[in-house]
């Protein structure tokens, strides 16, 4: 029995994933934008799968190159353009693809400030979080764009608590008003169709995170999440939803009291794992 016969191909696609480009646009002050590129090709690719026929298979060294030379003729400063840019090339120039996947993500450089002016060419990373963008890109559909930020490290202090909660012979964890809250937050927006300027939600939304997160008191990262992306929604008419991801970065408080430091509420004990992992999709 041919292998055909026995099973049948439910989805595939392929690509090239790390294609990386610094692009430097010169002027009286330099701009420089640094991208790694993944882009995931699906559509009419069955030959390549059931036989020897490789025909419909666009060479991943061809998507490199093709991610090289659209980022030298047609990359500025906002990662969503391009993403689109180079979604919609590819459906363009091959008719036998369906889809495409592209994300990117963006390793941000602040211009250096040297005696209380900005360098005109010298910068240095902006490394809290790594800024992406994501097409999901189908023939004869609307394109789905979205951008967002992973892992930003934020932290307060105080004004966090967690009480109330549900209990059983198993609970250990004990209520508290006061606390350490920290996450690594992810934050992934999704834009109107109709959207034309997609770089200013950047600012606009961490803006938004930040102020909440600073001057709201937390009864639960439950209600932060839901308050943070309710601002988000506020503040950005250009995006429809924001998917949220806040997991806990644990900062314990150690006991001293063994070496005659009772009552301790200066001194934590970071830890990694376990820990918990809060999510959710805020939408109009």
């Amino acid at each position: 029995m041919k292998f055909s016969e026995m099973a049948k191909l439910e989805s595939n696609q392929y690509g090239k994933c790390r294609v990386r480009v610094l692009k430097v646009m010169r002027g009286k002050k330099h701009k420089v934008c640094e991208l790694e590129v993944d882009v995931l090709l699906r559509g009419d690719l069955d030959g390549s799968y059931f036989s020897e026929d490789n025909s419909s298979i666009v060479p991943t060294d061809t998507v490199k190159n093709t991610v090289h030379t659209l980022a030298h003729d047609y990359l500025g400063t906002c990662r969503v353009s391009f993403t689109k840019i180079v979604g919609e090339y590819f459906l363009n120039k091959y008719e036998h693809l369906d889809g495409a996947t592209v994300e990117v993500r963006e390793r941000r450089w602040g211009r250096m400030e040297i005696d209380g002016e900005e360098h005109p060419h010298a910068f240095s990373e902006e490394a809290n979080g790594t800024w992406m963008a994501r097409g999901e890109f189908d023939r004869d559909e609307e394109p789905m764009l979205s951008a967002g930020i992973t892992d930003h490290l934020i932290m307060k202090t105080t004004e966090s608590g967690f009480e109330g909660f549900n209990t059983c012979d198993l609970t250990t964890l004990p209520p508290t008003s006061d606390r350490i809250f920290s996450t690594r937050m992810t934050a992934e927006w999704f834009y109107d169709i109709d959207a034309q300027e997609y770089k200013s939600a950047d600012e606009t939304v961490l803006q938004s995170a930040h102020k909440i997160f600073a001057t709201t008191y937390s009864p639960s990262v439950q209600r932060t999440l839901f308050e943070i992306g309710e601002a988000a929604l506020a503040a950005t008419p250009s995006i429809e939803k924001i998917a949220l991801n806040l997991p806990n970065v644990h900062f314990l408080g150690m006991d001293l009291s063994k070496l005659n430091r009772p009552n301790n509420t200066t001194l934590f004990l970071p830890t990694d794992e376990p820990f918990g992992e809060i999510e959710a999709v805020v939408t109009r």
